[in-house]
């Protein structure tokens, strides 16, 4: 018995001495990642890849790109209206531009049932309308700019043309004896890449699936502070008056936006960029160009990132036509 004790005794001693790990667990540890009965919340999770809209809305089902080749529009099946005066529009927007009727026959519900693909098909013709409408006027300007440089003196129609373009586009100076005003107006009147117009439209209308796109035909997030022609956001901050403006067509949001970024204080960085690309003899970057609407939304850097992610995803740029590219 005195045997056996000192026996255990021993035991016991060793344990201590030799540390309780020595003998539990006496099992190697899994080869394999430990099963959980619930997951493990993250203290950071993930941002779902792409932002606002991809998590939101699902990505078209077509393979990309979804053309081989740039498909062949007909900008005159939906021509865009060109009247002989264009004057901005003086109501109470935050982003001025004009508001003449464009001649379009896109239906917003027809639109907003479309897949992704349709919802391109259909809005680049207005786009690519609208942008020869715009090329058109610049070289108009041009001509009348070059007359007038050349020491030629202008008509009356002519110099009431080259003011009347000044004020929509809301250069200040007086383009008929300053050269930075006129130098400022060129810059103002030119085209912008399809794959960014569409691209922003897609975003802000939710590839025309929003309310305001439904109810308003504003595919570009357009903003006014005139009760008539506004539609109030159900989200809107308490004290905050602004709407969201309503168009008559969807050719005329086509416009409005346009005139918006050519015409607006904002985007200033935008319209350098492009100059200095028409300057230097290049074609018209949408990607870079995107660096320039960093005012565009409350989110600044962060919104110029998202556009281009959806010119890249998306495969916009397959319909930049070489209308936009033309100086």
């Amino acid at each position: 018995m005195r045997r056996v004790t000192k026996t255990v005794a021993a035991l016991i001693l060793a344990t201590v001495s030799m540390g309780a790990s020595a003998f539990y667990p006496n099992f190697p540890p899994p080869g394999y990642a430990a099963r959980y009965p619930h997951p493990r919340v993250q203290a950071n999770p993930p941002i779902p890849q792409g932002g606002y809209p991809y998590y939101a809305f699902s990505r078209p089902v077509q393979p990309y790109p979804w053309f081989a080749t740039r498909p062949q529009v007909d900008a005159t099946a939906r021509p865009a209206a060109a009247p002989a005066a264009e004057q901005p529009d003086a109501g109470a927007d935050d982003k001025q531009a004009t508001s003449e009727d464009v001649d379009a026959d896109i239906d917003a519900d027809a639109l907003a049932s479309s897949g992704n693909r349709e919802f391109v098909e259909s809005l680049l013709p207005l786009i690519e309308a609208e942008n020869q409408r715009i090329l058109t006027l610049r070289q108009e300007l041009l001509e009348l700019i070059a007359r007038l440089e050349s020491a030629t003196s202008l008509g009356k129609a002519q110099t009431k043309r080259l003011k009347q373009l000044a004020r929509t586009y809301r250069v200040e100076g007086n383009p008929l004896k300053d050269a930075d005003a006129r130098a400022t107006l060129i810059s103002r009147v030119d085209s912008v890449p399809a794959s960014l117009a569409l691209a922003q439209a897609a975003n802000e209308s939710a590839w025309g699936k929003s309310r305001f796109a439904r109810e308003g035909n504003n595919l570009f997030g357009i903003w006014t502070y005139d009760e008539d022609k506004g539609i109030v956001p159900l989200r809107r901050a308490p004290g905050k008056k602004h709407l969201v403006r309503k168009f008559d067509s969807i050719g005329d949001s086509v416009r409005y936006y346009l005139h918006t970024l050519n015409s607006h204080p904002a985007y200033a960085s935008l319209r350098e960029i492009r100059a200095g690309m028409r300057a230097n003899g290049q074609a018209l970057d949408a990607l870079m160009l995107a660096g320039g609407l960093t005012n565009y939304s409350a989110r600044g850097e962060q919104y110029v990132e998202l556009i281009r992610d959806m010119i890249r995803r998306f495969e916009l740029a397959i319909y930049d036509a070489a209308v936009a590219n033309e100086a």
